[in-house]
């Protein structure tokens, strides 16, 4: 593959521009995508309680959002590639001050300021690939190559705990992003301006895009609050964590095949109700099988199921969403919405988890899981009945 000169004023269709915002996404989402692995590393490898461990993915994810809406409101105004310079020191410098941290509060505050750079670079990657004129595939691709890393960590993740620990772990974590400046110059500069939208693009559809945004943050809570405890749940229905870790490592792969199952299925083609319902209430009813009594068989398909249900459905629930504004300012505020989700989530799992009993937070995530699919469904459907009716008037 040709790859352009660097600090060219990219469109984000251009291939280079695509690569680049893909494998950034690696390093935007190093920690966040490995997540259980690392709460169970709090837990082992720190001594902290199951509610500590929730509370620093909590931290670490609240620092993403916060990051994440600054970048909502000024998208249209700030260099993208000052920005990620910007946001990869910070994910640096939190990073190295997480590897020496030893008390909790400490480590609290640092994996805060990680999120914080994280979060900045979440939002570049995943808006520059939100830009593309083929959203649903390009995230897609995005999703299966982070996924693909997430699955390789997660199986990994006892054996770098018992070999270099998690000093050792955001020590790399920090030389990814410092590796990764090397693909800033391949990024768009800024988001489109309103020039280059199609003049024939719909207005903003305020009345419809609320309820989608928020029903995309119930959804978002859902997965929040299972994800950061799910290699816990396996350990605690007594299962060994190398065989929770294998299993995480499975479920990764089933997280790709979902992925590129969006890539191939066109909502252009099936539209969009039968994706998202099967998607999210799919991914309820895989959750409530940790409601039975768990061995590895039903542990593995729960894990399979519900990573394959969330990756295949993101992209569809993205790209509607990103229809609601071809101007490109509706993807980072969603993304914003994401990251607030996922960071509350983790936050209602650790003050509602028992002493190994995790009843309270699956069926926490199915409720969120149900609530968000209403409240999605309903203004997209409303938004493309709404279409019809204009083509028919336009005919």
């Amino acid at each position: 593959m040709k790859i352009l000169k660097a600090g060219a004023d990219y469109s984000p269709d251009a291939r280079s521009s695509i690569v680049a915002a893909v494998l950034l996404g690696i390093v935007a989402n190093i920690s966040f995508i490995i997540q259980p692995g690392l709460v169970g590393g709090f837990v082992e490898g720190l001594g902290l309680g199951e509610q500590q461990a929730g509370e620093l993915a909590a931290a670490e994810m609240f620092g993403i959002a916060i990051a994440t809406i600054v970048l909502s409101l000024a998208s249209l105004k700030v260099n993208w590639r000052a920005s990620f310079l910007f946001f990869s020191a910070v994910a640096i410098a939190g990073n190295l001050v997480s590897a020496y941290m030893t008390e909790f509060s400490d480590l609290v505050l640092a994996r805060l300021l990680s999120g914080l750079g994280h979060g900045g670079l979440i939002s570049l990657s995943f808006s520059a690939v939100g830009l593309t004129s083929k959203t649903d595939r390009n995230i897609g691709i995005y999703l299966a190559v982070l996924l693909s890393y997430g699955a390789v960590g997660l199986l990994a993740m006892p054996s770098l705990m018992a070999t270099i620990g998690l000093k050792g772990i955001f020590i790399n974590f920090s030389l990814v992003v410092l590796i990764g400046i090397g693909l800033v110059g391949y990024l768009p500069d800024q988001a489109k301006n309103e020039e280059e939208v199609p003049e024939a693009s719909e207005p903003l559809n305020i009345k419809l895009l609320v309820p989608a945004l928020l029903g995309y943050l119930a959804y978002n809570i859902s997965q929040g609050i299972v994800w950061a405890y799910l290699f816990l749940i396996g350990v605690s229905n007594g299962l060994e964590e190398q065989v929770v870790a294998n299993a995480l490592f499975v479920s990764q792969i089933f997280g790709v095949l979902g992925a590129l199952i969006a890539i191939v299925v066109s909502a252009r083609v099936v539209g969009r109700f039968a994706p998202l319902t099967i998607g999210i209430l799919g991914g309820a009813v895989f959750i409530a099988l940790l409601l039975l009594k768990v061995d590895y068989f039903i542990y593995l398909i729960a894990v399979c199921g519900f990573n394959l249900m969330w990756n295949k459905v993101l992209p569809f629930i993205l790209a509607a969403i990103s229809d609601f504004d071809l101007r490109g300012r509706v993807m980072p505020f969603a993304l914003a919405i994401q990251m607030f989700g996922l960071a509350v989530g983790p936050y209602i799992a650790s003050q509602i988890v028992g002493d190994g009993d995790y009843q309270a937070v699956e069926l926490a995530s199915i409720f969120f899981f149900i609530l968000g699919y209403f409240l999605l469904i309903v203004p997209i459907m409303m938004r493309k009945q709404r279409q019809k009716l204009e083509l028919k008037k336009a005919l």
